[in-house]
């Protein structure tokens, strides 16, 4: 069998038409469509001779013709990350994919956009998709100057997380202020860069530290 390309659970799946019809009755060796409603509750159609076989073409994944989506998930206004780690069945010892998605799609929108661009289920398609939206948010869908500026005088390790769109923690924080990072500093570099990674930003502010104390 070939590498599988769908790696999700499948909660229903119906025997549709014969894909041919035949002459005579119909008989177990005869190609039918079948019907599949994924994890994330989108409706698939496949084919097969039998539900083994139509779940083994299902896991070869999406190629537009026989295997496609034919119905998208729903609006789901009450979806939370855990539920979507949940129905993409990632595992626990997946720290990193885990805290990129409760940072990343920290919003029901964000989340339900997730489910209607993803096709394939698998743990590439999963992370190549989550980074593309990052990118996105990053450059077209910003904390406002005033929304960060606000919430760094609150929690500014929570600030610089949604600002950054990556999981930092309180010693990262701790170099960023060493570094004489502040809010207004975060801004500027995001202005210049909206992908600047948070380590660059503290090495960034740690060579403008250096010079101002050499005199530079």
């Amino acid at each position: 069998m070939s590498k599988k390309t769908n790696k999700q659970a499948i909660i229903d799946i119906v025997r549709m038409n014969q894909i041919w019809e035949s002459e005579g009755e119909a008989t177990e060796k005869e190609l039918h469509y079948y019907h599949i409603t994924d994890a994330l509750n989108r409706k698939w159609q496949t084919i097969g001779l039998n539900v083994s076989d139509a779940i083994q073409v299902f896991e070869q994944g999406n190629d537009d013709n026989w295997t496609r989506i034919i119905a998208p998930a729903h609006y789901n206004p009450n979806i939370s990350v855990n539920d979507l780690i949940s129905m993409l069945n990632i595992s626990p010892e997946a720290t990193g994919i885990r805290n990129d998605m409760q940072i990343i799609l920290n919003t029901v929108e964000r989340r339900n956009s997730f489910i209607s661009r993803i096709i394939n289920v698998n743990p590439e398609s999963t992370f190549l998709l989550l980074h593309q939206m990052k990118e996105e948010y990053l450059q077209h869908s910003q904390l406002t100057d005033e929304q960060f500026i606000q919430l760094y005088a609150v929690n500014p390790v929570e600030a610089l997380s949604m600002y950054f769109l990556q999981p930092i923690d309180i010693i990262a924080y701790w170099e960023w202020a060493n570094a004489n990072g502040t809010a207004e500093k975060a801004i500027q570099y995001k202005r210049e860069d909206p992908l600047l990674p948070f380590i660059q930003a503290i090495e960034r502010s740690e060579d403008e530290a250096m010079d101002m104390a050499s005199g530079c």
